[in-house]
């Protein structure tokens, strides 16, 4: 089996219970294949770089999950026969995409102005290595 991420925009006229009720079929359909959801991130209502049927803005989740690529097909032509489904993407993750995954779960205890400074430093390293690079050169 393999990792899944797949990120979804909903409806956002849906109501909160229909959110939820939206994500336990979800799980369900998953479970119910032999497959694992591994977490799920409700990231709330956000504007859309463009309108998508009608909508300025959509209910974005976050899922990840194990499973086949069977499964993947299968979950998705369910999605695109739903209407509360904006749109969606599935994406395999590769090794290292599920530890940088692991990462920013770890950060997200974090608040926003711990994580700045070490985003600083880091583009701060960056550049100092460019300068280096380029009296060399």
């Amino acid at each position: 089996m393999r990792t899944y991420e797949t990120m979804l925009v909903l409806d956002p006229e849906m109501s909160k219970e229909q959110v939820e009720g939206f994500i336990e079929r979800l799980k369900q359909f998953i479970t119910d294949r032999g497959a694992e959801v591994l977490k799920i991130k409700e990231w709330g209502i956000n504007t859309l770089a463009y309108t998508i049927k009608r909508r300025k803005k959509g209910n974005y989740i976050l899922l990840y999950m194990n499973g086949s690529s069977a499964l993947v097909a299968e979950m998705e032509k369910n999605l695109r026969l739903m209407e509360e489904v904006l749109r969606y993407l599935t994406v395999r993750q590769e090794e290292g995409d599920i530890d940088a995954s692991r990462q920013t779960v770890e950060r997200e205890g974090e608040t926003a102005a711990e994580a700045m400074p070490q985003e600083k430093a880091d583009t701060a390293g960056a550049g100092q290595v460019t300068e280096v690079a380029q009296e060399e050169a």
